[in-house]
């Protein structure tokens, strides 16, 4: 492999395990972008320390166990989980960052991730145009203009980035995510074209709208 993809699962998901490991159409959260990934790069799976054994629990479980799984550094944060993801040994120079939000990877879109930094790029971001009616609103509420959405753009994961580039940005970088971190660092970013099948959800919440999704969904594919 020439691509290593990252998952963080952080800390603030202590209380939230059910976002983790709560199965869907048969598979977890966990599971189902473990599987989507490893067609294209050797996943790394960042765990805060509180759900360490569970995770590598689950993976096992699910068939996964050979996926490398890391402690996050405290206090495992999804920032920390990166950071500890990026010195793992094997670590390629490119990477993707995925997030447990998005349990659906469009294999299109993760396709033209890799290969935006195959070809050069330091940074890319799978967007898709927005397309909903966006109204300003003064403080009290009133609609005052239409905002032109032309240049507008949502941004998705998974997000490539090269390794080093990453790597300074999450240790010198502001704040605790990497999109505020590129955009602010002057660094390149290339876009490429998302899926509007792909969202992220929460669950147990939005279990039944995923499955439906899923069985849906018009590749056939449950990824």
């Amino acid at each position: 492999m020439t691509v290593t993809a990252i998952l963080p699962v952080p800390t603030t998901l202590v209380s939230r395990r059910e976002a983790v490991f709560s199965p869907v159409a048969g598979q977890s959260s966990l599971a189902r972008i473990v599987r989507s990934l490893a067609p294209v790069a050797d996943v790394i799976v960042a765990a805060a320390a509180p759900l360490l054994d569970e995770v590598k629990k689950s993976l096992a479980q699910q068939g996964l166990s050979a996926t490398r799984v890391c402690v996050a550094d405290d206090p495992g944060a999804r920032r920390d989980c990166i950071s500890a993801a990026l010195r793992v040994p094997g670590v390629a120079d490119q990477v993707l960052l995925h997030d447990i939000a998005w349990p659906l990877v469009s294999p299109a879109t993760l396709d033209r991730v890799v290969a935006a930094l195959r070809a050069g790029s330091v940074a890319a971001l799978p967007v898709c145009p927005v397309t909903d009616s966006i109204k300003a609103v003064n403080s009290n509420g009133a609609v005052t203009a239409t905002v032109e959405r032309t240049p507008l753009r949502t941004v998705q994961y998974p997000r490539g980035f090269d390794a080093a580039v990453l790597t300074r940005l999450i240790t010198h970088g502001p704040g605790i995510d990497e999109l505020d971190a590129v955009l602010t660092s002057g660094v390149s970013v290339t876009s490429v074209d998302g899926d509007t099948d792909t969202m992220a959800v929460e669950l147990p919440r939005d279990a039944s709208y995923l499955a439906a999704v899923i069985e849906c969904r018009s590749d056939g594919s449950d990824r």
